[in-house]
């Protein structure tokens, strides 16, 4: 039951997603905005605890879900490519610091 429910929610925000504007990284990160600073400040807090593949996903799924109301398109899509690199250790981390370099363009800065 859990699964489905986790997939529901993926199916959801993969919809919303998809209904975003599609346009080419901006030059400029984007705005610093609540749902960003959400997304990058709960990245930041987990992501030392996330070692299983099970674990990587499931924050995967939570900080896509956090970022869906940002208007900051470099920390949506980096958002977006977590999940689909949490096989393998080398991949996911490249994938988090690609969010967490896209966090500090916007000007955040860590907790």
């Amino acid at each position: 039951m859990q699964w489905l429910v986790i997939a529901a929610v993926a199916v959801a925000i993969v919809l919303v997603m998809g209904n975003r504007k599609k346009s080419e990284e901006p030059a400029v990160a984007g705005p610093l905005d609540d749902a960003a600073r959400t997304t990058c400040d709960s990245f930041a807090k987990e992501y030392p605890k996330a070692k299983s593949r099970t674990a990587r996903l499931r924050l995967a799924d939570r900080t896509l879900a956090a970022s869906a109301r940002t208007e900051n398109d470099a920390i949506g899509r980096r958002s977006g490519e977590l999940g689909r690199n949490a096989d393998d250790d080398a991949t996911w981390k490249a994938a988090a610091n690609t969010l967490i370099d896209a966090c500090k363009g916007a000007g955040w800065t860590a907790l």
